[in-house]
This record gives structure tokens, sequence and C-alpha cells, in this order.
């Protein structure tokens, strides 16, 4: 009789577990992150391999319409000219992605004129940002 009982209580309690959902939160609350700080980036070269100096570029979550460009100094943004890296992503946006995924429309402009025009598919997961899809180096001709 005592292990009939037993056996039911442990079945109804395997039972209320399974039924519990857990949250984003609660699911990431358990995992531990590193400490760094994860940007996306993108390289824009020429066909010799030349960095693409560019006048300005946007960010664009292409679902929401939400401008997800950087901001930044007047150093900073020569930093990015002269490395020719540009920032598509990063950690700011981790909690707001968390567990999901979107695209991104990188554009960036010369002299006022689309000359980098790319999707990216990117994401975050509980600890960082990711890049699902899109090339990490455009080259311009």
């Amino acid at each position: 009789m005592f292990a009939r009982l037993s056996l039911t209580l442990l079945f109804l309690f395997i039972m209320a577990c399974n039924g519990h959902k857990e949250t984003v939160q609660e699911e990431c609350a358990m995992v531990v992150c590193t400490e760094i700080y994860v940007t996306l980036t993108v390289s824009i070269k020429n066909t010799s391999g030349d960095i693409i100096a560019l006048d300005s570029f946007e960010v664009i979550d292409t679902t929401t319409g939400k401008n997800l460009t950087v901001n930044h100094n007047d150093s900073e943004y020569q930093y990015y000219k002269e490395q020719g890296l540009y920032p598509i992503f990063s950690d700011k946006y981790r909690e707001q992605y968390q567990n999901s995924e979107t695209t991104i429309s990188f554009k960036g402009y010369i002299s006022n004129k689309v000359v980098v025009d790319q999707n990216f598919a990117v994401g975050a997961d509980c600890c960082h940002v990711k890049l699902i899809s899109g090339p990490t180096e455009i080259v311009l001709d």
C-alpha cells in the first residue's frame, strides 16, 4: 500500500513539474555569461583590398523600422573610417532581441549616395548578440 501511494505521489510531482513553462528570464537566470561586450561589425573594402571610408551609415531593423545605428562621436567615427569596420549590432540590444531573430539593413553612404545596401539576420541568446547570416566583409567594385 505504501509503495503504491509513493508511486502515485511521485507521478503527480513529475506531472506538475512538466507543466511548468519557464520564461526567457528564468531560462537565462541560470546561464553564466562572459563579461565581454560583443559588437558585430562589417568590413568594407574594394576589389584591391583597400579600405573604403564611408561618409555615413545607418542600421535599421527591417521588421520594426527602428533605427539601430550606434551613436558615435567624431573620433570613434574616424576610427571606423580608418579601419573600414562599421558596427551593425551590439550587446546593447541583447535583452530586446533575446532568444529571437530579426533582419537588419545596413546602408553605407559616400557623397549622399548609397554604396552599400546589405541585409543581415541577427539575434541574441542569453548572453550576447550573434550574426545568423550575412557577410562580415563587403567588397565594392
